[in-house]
């Protein structure tokens, strides 16, 4: 425990030593002192080299895994200089990862264009790890001379969270795109759905004839579908310390990004130009895109979400319009809190607006000591988020308060899906 500049004190005391035995006139502190001066000049003739060319190399068995999933690294240090007799190899694993036998630190010797290698099994439940370098510790045959290194030996591993395939979401944006998809464009056109009926035009296929219309009107009539689009969409999650709720060392925020994960796989798979926006540290945007290489970047920035307490959630009521386009579809990934209405209602003038609203009541209920006071407490809680939620579907706001016990596929299906759909129009007496 002498520290890299061990021999400086071995040094030291030998002189120590010897300088007693001259002035004392005692010949037994010589001879103590010599074996240190023996031991110190095999220990310069055994030193270090004054330069050490060593390389790391750092391969992960995956670069990126599910929650749980066990992940192998290995580095390897290859010697390009002298031989090294005592070399100390440590990782320093990111914390999001777990540990798993054999560890991360090994010491073996290292001849001249050798290589040893260190191997250990990792595993995380979410985010994106990073390896920055190698610590290297050379310590010379006797123990004098110790060299700290830090080598550039890179990795990085993304843990994604398990989530839910959802199979529907139907949805009606103002605004679609010129490419056909699966959204409903509000035009008549190619389609599957009726959408209305028009008068004949030449090229028109006869199949689409309305004959009981053409009869009455005593001209051609032909039957119009629904175009089907693709949109922009934008996920927006909600990564606020204060809209989390912790109940037994769980999160109700890791269930908002599972929802967001499976919502950014539903819709980049049907097509849609998708972007996101996490606000929690900051303002953090992923720019709208399509195909599988943008789902693969907002899996990313989903996975990697870090919550933080930025608290001007106004800043959405200026989102530029080449992020999203006035009109297009916004989807809202957050418990909604009281203070966040007004944005809403704002952002609803311009966008079609969609909110996938967490329960925190019912997440903390489920921990909560059934007393009499908790009951009442979590009614009325529950009272004054329902009207909360209320007030919002007034306004035109699509919003679905889901109970994170259930599975969020059926939920959405169940209040989004087709079914759904129609449901809703036989009530309003449309069908």
């Amino acid at each position: 425990m002498l520290g890299p500049h061990r021999w400086a004190f071995l040094g030291s005391a030998a002189f120590l030593l010897i300088a007693l035995g001259e002035i004392l006139r005692q010949g037994e502190l010589l001879v103590l002192a010599l074996p240190l001066v023996c031991y110190l000049a095999l220990g310069f003739y055994y030193a270090l080299p004054e330069t050490m060319e060593l390389r790391a190399q750092r391969r992960v068995s995956a670069q990126r895994v599910l929650s749980g999933e066990p992940v192998t690294v290995r580095v390897e240090l290859e010697n390009h200089g002298t031989n090294l007799e005592i070399v100390e190899l440590v990782d320093n694993i990111p914390e999001i990862l777990e540990l798993h036998r054999p560890g991360s630190q090994k010491i073996e010797s290292l001849p001249s264009g050798g290589k040893i290698a260190l191997e250990y099994t990792v595993s995380g439940m979410r985010g994106l790890a990073r390896w920055k370098g190698l610590s290297v510790l050379v310590t010379d045959t006797l123990g004098l001379f110790v060299r700290n290194m830090e080598l550039s030996c890179e990795g990085e591993l993304l843990v994604v969270p398990r989530f839910e395939r959802i199979e529907e979401i139907l949805m009606r944006p103002r605004r679609t795109r010129i490419f056909s998809g699966q959204v409903k464009a509000r035009l008549g056109g190619p389609g599957i759905e009726f959408f209305g009926v028009r008068e004949y035009y030449p090229g028109d296929e006869r199949r689409y004839i309305n004959w009981k219309a053409t009869a009455r009107a005593a001209r051609l009539i032909v039957n119009e579908f629904e175009q089907e689009r693709v949109a922009d969409v934008i996920i927006v999650l909600d990564a606020r310390e204060r809209s989390d709720v912790f109940a037994k060392n769980l999160s109700l925020f890791e269930h908002s990004v599972r929802a967001a994960l499976s919502l950014a796989y539903y819709f980049t798979g049907q097509g849609n130009r998708v972007g996101l926006l996490i606000y929690g540290k900051y303002l953090d945007w992923t720019w709208p895109g399509y195909g599988r290489w943008q789902r693969e970047k907002l899996l990313r920035a989903i996975a990697s979400a870090e919550k933080g307490d930025k608290a001007v959630f106004e800043d959405l009521e200026n989102l530029p319009t080449r992020l999203l386009p006035a009109g297009s579809q916004l989807v809202f990934v957050s418990p909604i809190l009281e203070s966040d209405v007004k944005t809403i209602l704002e952002l609803r003038v311009r966008y079609e607006v969609l909110c996938i609203a967490p329960n925190p009541v019912l997440f903390e209920s489920a921990f909560l000591a059934p007393t009499p006071e908790a009951k009442l407490a979590l009614r009325l809680e529950h009272l004054r988020r329902q009207a909360l939620l209320a007030y919002l579907r007034r306004a035109g706001i699509r919003v679905v308060d889901w109970d994170v016990a259930r599975p969020l596929a059926s939920v959405l299906k169940g209040e989004l899906g087709r079914a759904a759909w129609r449901a809703a129009l036989i009530r309003r007496r449309v069908l």
